[in-house]
């Protein structure tokens, strides 16, 4: 099917006539944006940056329905409007249509298993338990680090940011000098105020880096890391994954690795530190530190919402009978998901005794469900874990915390907080 070719939904509501989703901002958090938007539905018509219109599914029933139903695709080629091209699309899901895009989450079908495959294999439980120690010797050098710096410190940068990179390093064994290239490009990637221009520079900088690290691991087989693990298992399939391929793979380990696990870690330590009873509680082992995790997860999901999918056909929802159109595009809002009043009782309160905790889409669901979620929870848990044992008494400074700036993730830019023991 050709761009021209792909159907339009019907009615679609001209720019002003829909609530818009801005995503967090000043004085504005994702969670603030959900309520405003619940009024409206549980699928409701939004625009979003750019005057793009979008369904935003908001209902953790119906996420998890059109998760896993035929009716909905991620590739935009399916049935997508005949605007979605890489010169038109905003900025938030430009490297979605790109023609040189081949990844896992991108796709559908006999396509994604075989995209995923190497992906699930070279993740298992047993690359997650030889990381354990690994992530613990990294937590606890930036635990002394900490230490012995000054008392006053922005928890981002010094922890929440530095655990994930350095596990992903050692975890894809990436040589430490091509680091810095990839950090740079990634950081316009969640950038709200990005260009297209500016996001397909971002996108060919990491591609490069990547490149470069599976060309290294190619030349040099046989290494005990992540990358080494995914080629293996790559090329023992009857149809191997090209070096495009698997680039984009570990694009997409990489990103979730750093991006969404830098959040989760800061939001939880916000958590805890301004719930007292909480934090008590974990620290005299009432409740395991792995509970909390579960609970700050649904109440902010890291990954709130990941444009883009279209419908393919017109489906309703048998119990609501609303009706979601071929060729409309949809967001499914996965930290809305998390605080759906139908599944949790005063939702946006932290109850880390939560009888419904884990009863939440964070690292999504069906054919999609993140593969890496076992290791991401291992980390946060680490990281959250030795940091409050190490610093107990720690708090918060008198300076505002500012959301970062997205719909796409939730997250803290800064954490500024007096260190004590």
């Amino acid at each position: 099917m050709s761009l021209t070719d792909a159907p339009r939904p019907a009615a679609v509501p001209a720019r002003g006539e829909c609530p818009v989703l801005h995503g967090a901002g000043p004085g504005r958090t994702n969670a603030d944006e959900v309520a405003r938007l619940r009024a409206h539905g549980p699928a409701p018509q939004v625009e979003l940056p750019g005057g793009v219109i979008a369904r935003v599914v908001l209902s953790h029933r119906l996420t998890q329905l059109l998760s896993s139903s035929p009716h909905v695709s991620r590739n935009w080629k399916a049935s997508g409007p005949a605007d979605d091209n890489k010169v038109t699309v905003p900025w938030y899901w430009a490297w979605t249509v790109e023609p040189a895009g081949s990844n896992a989450l991108n796709s559908d079908g006999d396509k994604h298993r075989r995209l995923r495959a190497p992906l699930v294999v070279a993740l298992a439980r047993k690359r997650v338990d030889a990381m354990e120690p690994v992530i613990k010797e990294i937590v606890r050098a930036a635990l002394e680090d900490l230490a012995d710096g000054p008392s006053t410190v922005d928890l981002v940068p010094a922890f929440a940011l530095r655990v994930p990179h350095q596990v992903v390093i050692r975890l894809l064994g990436m040589p430490a000098e091509l680091l810095p290239d990839f950090r740079a490009s990634a950081a316009g990637l969640f950038d709200t105020e990005a260009t297209n221009e500016q996001m397909v520079r971002s996108m060919q900088g990491i591609r490069d880096v990547l490149a470069e690290l599976v060309t290294l691991r190619r030349e040099h087989p046989g290494g005990d890391d992540l990358v080494s693990d995914l080629i293996r298992e790559a090329d023992a399939g009857e149809n191997p994954l090209t070096d495009i391929e698997l680039r984009d793979q570990l694009l997409l380990v990489i990103t979730a690795g750093i991006e969404t696990t830098v959040h989760a870690i800061g939001t939880l330590l916000v958590d805890l530190l301004t719930h007292p009873e909480a934090l008590h509680l974990v620290l005299h082992r009432k409740v395991a530190v792995a509970d909390a995790v579960e609970e700050s997860l649904r109440r902010n999901s890291a990954a709130a919402a990941v444009p883009m999918r279209y419908m393919v056909e017109d489906f309703t929802d048998p119990v609501t009978g609303l009706t979601l159109h071929r060729g409309e595009r949809v967001i499914l809002h996965l930290a809305a998901a998390g605080t759906d009043p139908e599944v949790h009782e005063d939702p946006g309160t932290f109850d880390i005794t939560r009888a419904t905790s884990r009863q939440h889409l964070a690292f999504g669901h069906g054919p999609h469900f993140c593969p890496g979620a076992a290791l991401a929870r291992l980390e946060i848990a680490t990281a959250v874990g030795e940091f409050i044992r190490r610093f107990p008494a720690t708090r918060l400074t008198d300076s505002p915390l500012q959301p970062v700036e997205s719909f796409i993730v939730t997250g803290y830019g800064s954490i500024p907080v007096q260190l004590a023991r």
